[in-house]
């Protein structure tokens, strides 16, 4: 861990907290009971970054309740960022857009100057795309994907969006109802909040607001993204200006500086030369024993949990109108969710490394502490490497490292079933079988999500390491093609040694895995249902970068 930590030195801004301070979520009423905690105890800011937020009632809920926290606290502020496409298109099912909530939040709170909604349009989408108002083709070419969810100093990272229930148009016209599982990481830091709370300031600065009509307006001392030479200029200058007054931003605690290969060799001669502590071997194959039936056991009380979980959820599914959900949310938060609290006290050291992906600007964030991580998870310092993406069209680098991995590797991807694009009809059909073309040129084991009524929206990384430290990594980005050169993307690594949040991130990827299939290249190639044929690699290979 300190290797790559010491390498990523220069990287600004890092941050630096107690383990304590991170939940990891598990269902998505998980996520949105903590939306909803952490509007009802937010006193100072409410920032939020999505692709676009549902219109269920579970939503309007939540717009309701920010309504009653800005006239409860005068100081309150809100801002909102989606993306210009995908929040102005309608959904199947109540023929609504994200920009009713945009629209609500303005007439309800008219005397106030504390309300940022934005709608971020790319500036790399052709004007003549303009024309089609509401469709998806408006989304193929890029969106703004960074996610994060503020509540003064309390964050929420994932890469998922705000709505609880997916509602997908499948063939013959019919609404299927389906559940979507994704990662949700939940910490406690004003540092990391100011940081992503600034950096919505700024790509705020460079969105259309709406007005209560429904109207699109820019600020009229910037260029609006269909002058893109302009725009670039302007976005770029106040990005260097972000980033420089970040510059100074590193943990308090300097990370052990990388040792040489001959100190290496040199402690390793040590320690063989040194008698073995047969007490100390034991008590770590006990505790690894005991970590184990503590899962163990432990997976009776979560399938209990799981199931008041469902019935919960399906309550809320069924519920009428904001009162409904409003009585429903009170009941789960006092029975499921009495006295979860934060045990700051109880954590160890962990270190965050956020990066904001902008390619049109080229910010090479991420691209650069991915490729530190990769260089040094191909190494013999790794114990166990997994890697999860619901569209599994890994970059070509990521594809390499997995194919010529010297480490113990696993993938967790969507099962065609688990696609969200799985018979949407039309042209949207064929993308499962894509996702499968890229599959099969991966060699790895792969498990393939598939659970009935779900799918599979996850992405991260999971890698302990020989030294007991571990990385996890949560964020939007797919890890594909696209992420990497159209969409704006965020990414959190968190590195820690704490024994705490490893159990948790353990029972996480378990949790993933043991709702999941192992498949290989035989049972890619064999599927009868999903037959890759030949216009279907093609396909493949037209459309990767749009993937």
């Amino acid at each position: 861990m300190h290797r790559i930590l010491s390498e990523l030195k220069s990287f600004k801004p890092q941050f630096k907290i107690n383990s304590g301070q991170i939940e990891i979520l598990k269902e998505p009423i998980d996520f949105y009971v903590n939306l909803h905690r952490g509007i009802r105890q937010s006193q100072k800011r409410i920032v939020w970054s999505s692709l676009y937020i549902g219109n269920g009632n579970l939503e309007d809920f939540l717009i309701e309740s920010m309504n009653v926290q800005m006239r409860r606290y005068e100081q309150m502020r809100i801002s909102l960022l989606l993306d210009f496409n995908r929040a102005q298109r309608q959904d199947y099912k109540r023929q609504l857009s994200s920009q009713i909530h945009y629209v609500d939040l303005l007439t309800r709170n008219l005397q106030t100057h504390n309300i940022q909604l934005g709608l971020y349009r790319h500036p790399k989408l052709p004007t003549i795309f303009d024309t089609l108002n509401g469709s998806t083709f408006r989304e193929i070419f890029n969106v703004h994907h960074m996610k994060w969810y503020i509540f003064d100093d309390k964050v929420i990272l994932t890469g998922g969006i705000v709505q609880l229930h997916y509602h997908q148009q499948i063939w013959r016209n019919n609404i299927l109802q389906i559940d979507r599982i994704d990662m949700w990481c939940c910490m406690v830091s004003a540092d990391i909040a100011d940081y992503l709370d600034d950096a919505q300031s700024l790509l705020l600065q460079h969105s259309y607001n709406l007005s209560t009509v429904f109207s699109l307006q820019f600020d009229k001392t910037r260029s609006e993204p269909c002058y893109r030479k302009k725009f670039f200029k302007e976005f770029l200058q106040s990005w260097k200006i972000f980033k420089y007054s970040y510059e100074d931003q590193v943990p308090k605690e300097e990370f052990e500086e990388e040792k040489t290969d001959e100190q290496e060799k040199s402690q390793q001669s040590e320690q063989l030369s040194k008698p073995s502590d047969q007490g100390e071997q034991k008590n770590e194959e006990i505790t690894k024993e005991e970590i184990m039936k503590y899962y163990q056991q432990d997976v009776m009380i979560q399938q209990k949990l799981e199931e008041r979980k469902e019935q919960a959820t399906n309550l809320l599914e069924k519920s009428f109108n904001k009162g409904d959900v409003q009585n429903i949310i009170t009941r789960i938060e006092k029975t499921l969710y009495k006295g979860q609290q934060f045990e700051i006290e109880d954590g160890e050291d962990a270190y965050i490394v956020l990066t904001l992906h902008i390619p049109y600007i080229q910010t090479q964030e991420d691209q650069t502490v991915l490729t530190t991580i990769i260089k040094h998870l191909n190494t013999d310092i790794v114990k166990e490497i997994i890697w999860a993406s619901g569209y599994m069209n890994f970059t070509d680098q990521i594809i390499n490292f997995v194919n010529n991995c010297k480490n113990n590797i696993k993938l967790i991807t969507a099962s065609p079933k688990a696609n969200g694009f799985y018979k949407a009809g039309r042209i949207k059909g064929y993308i499962p079988y894509l996702y499968r073309v890229y599959e099969s040129k991966l060699d790895a084991q792969i498990y393939e999500y598939n659970r009935s009524g779900w799918t599979f929206h996850a992405k991260g990384l999971w890698a302990e390491f020989k030294d007991d430290s571990y990385l996890t990594v949560i964020g939007s980005s797919n890890y594909a093609r696209r992420s990497d050169e159209r969409d704006n993307e965020i990414q959190c690594y968190i590195f820690s040694k704490c024994p705490e949040l490893k159990e948790k991130l353990y029972k996480e990827r378990e949790y993933l895995i043991s709702k999941s299939i192992q498949v290989d290249k035989s049972t890619i190639q064999n599927d009868k249902e999903v037959k890759l044929s030949l216009s279907v690699k093609i396909l493949a290979k037209l459309f990767r970068s749009l993937l």
